[in-house]
């Protein structure tokens, strides 16, 4: 059983801008040179910049230390037309050869932002202008992050987990090239309403999340989750914003590691009820396991005993599913005339179960048996068990012996089952 790697992006406390989330991978151990490289890069790639400097530095925020991203920038605008970033990222994918899987990530993110953007502005993506988003730190932001990506082999998501805690976004208002906005911004608000992200006011008043951070998370497709899964984590990353925040670290963290490979049965939970009975005729038992089971147990056992003052009597055992505890309760007490009954929560291992009919010959003539395919979580057979009642009423018809005819009924269905994808 193989692990997938798994990425957490925990951006509950500060947020998410894109230098943060480049940093944050950075400081997970992708390789400098390559991203900040790649990054520089984008100085020839959209028109009126005449500079580009990334400057990686280690600092703290709030006493915990963090990797910050130092980015000058030389550039002339006032706004610029989306199609301008868009055909700006897709070329620099390509001319810097990044794999298939980076470039699609990237492509995902910009199309991501200028799509909402010009969604909030009720224009098409081409012709949409861009104030903030327009500057080239987006398309720094977004190739540096595919391209750290790439280094740390979490690009893939046939490979790879991805899962984001609810993404804290601030309060207040903020000052825009639209003037006054509210945080979220109208962008960020788009971009995570779309991906279907969780996320949540505060924990300060100002902008925490910025459309370049929020398009970069969703453009991995993450699982939103309100806490950690289970998994194995191995590195932690620490993105550091610029501003000192007061009362929280302004870092945005991302934990790596591998997730718990998935065992070889299945599991589920049920619930065990036991009573102890010392009054009770066995017509009595009988009745109630036919009652108990025609309600929803998944097995009744009853095993003789003696309880107190030495007295014969019977301990009867339901197993069922959690939700039907109340019922068989019920049940148990009124046809055994019990006065209490234990309730056991407990885990179980257990095979997927599949009827599978198979045609066997016994002599001139052919019958239909049924039998029961136990597998694993892998497919493999582990069992296969003729259906009694089938069996026996073909050794009644062909003559042939009982245990024959159920050994050619489970040795067809196990081939039968391999050919159509299941495993010997």
């Amino acid at each position: 059983m193989s692990s997938e790697k798994v990425l957490v992006i925990d951006a509950q406390m500060a947020g998410v801008a894109g230098d943060m989330f480049v940093a944050a991978l950075l400081d997970l151990g992708a390789d400098f040179e390559a991203v900040i490289s790649a990054m520089e890069a984008a100085v020839s790639y959209v028109p009126d910049c005449k500079s580009i400097k990334v400057t990686p530095k280690n600092v703290t925020r709030s006493h915990i230390g963090g990797l910050y991203l130092d980015i000058q920038i030389e550039e002339s605008y006032e706004t610029r037309a989306g199609k301008i970033l868009l055909d700006a990222v897709d070329t620099m994918g390509k001319d810097l050869k990044l794999s298939s899987q980076a470039r699609a990530y990237a492509n995902r993110a910009i199309h991501c932002l200028v799509e909402c953007e010009a969604a909030v502005h009720r224009h098409t993506p081409e012709k949409v202008h861009l104030h903030g988003a327009g500057s080239v730190d987006t398309v720094i932001d977004i190739i540096g992050a595919a391209t750290a990506l790439e280094q740390l082999e979490i690009i893939n998501p046939k490979s790879t987990q991805y899962f984001v805690l609810p993404i804290a976004v601030g309060g207040g208002t903020f000052p825009s090239g639209h003037g006054q906005l509210a945080a979220p911004g109208p962008a960020v608000t788009q971009i995570l309403t779309q991906s279907k992200l969780l996320f949540k006011g505060g924990p300060l008043k100002r902008e925490l999340a910025t459309p370049t951070g929020a398009a970069l998370i969703a453009a991995l497709n993450p699982t939103s989750t309100e806490a950690y899964p289970l998994f194995q984590p191995l590195t932690v990353g620490y993105g550091a914003g610029t501003a000192e925040l007061p009362d929280i670290p302004n870092l945005l963290r991302f934990v790596m590691g591998e997730s718990i490979p998935q065992p070889r049965l299945y599991q589920d939970q049920v619930i065990i009820l036991e009573t102890n009975v010392d009054d009770v005729s066995g017509e009595t038992l009988g009745y109630a396991i036919e009652r108990l089971m025609q309600a929803g147990a998944k097995d009744v056992s009853i095993v003789a005993t003696t309880t107190k003052k030495n007295r014969p009597g019977h301990l009867v055992s339901v197993i069922a599913a959690p939700e039907h505890e109340e019922l068989l309760t019920h049940l148990l007490l009124v046809e055994t005339g019990s006065l209490g009954v234990r309730v056991i929560r407990s885990d179980r291992h257990l095979l997927a179960r599949e009827i599978h009919s198979v045609r066997v010959k016994s002599g001139k003539q052919e019958v239909t048996i049924r039998v029961k395919i136990a597998t694993d979580r892998t497919g493999a057979i582990i069992q296969t068990k003729a259906e009694f009642d089938d069996v026996k009423a073909a050794t009644k018809k062909t003559g042939e012996p009982l245990v024959e005819i159920a050994r050619k009924a489970e040795a067809l269905a196990r081939l039968e089952y391999s050919k159509k994808g299941g495993n010997c």
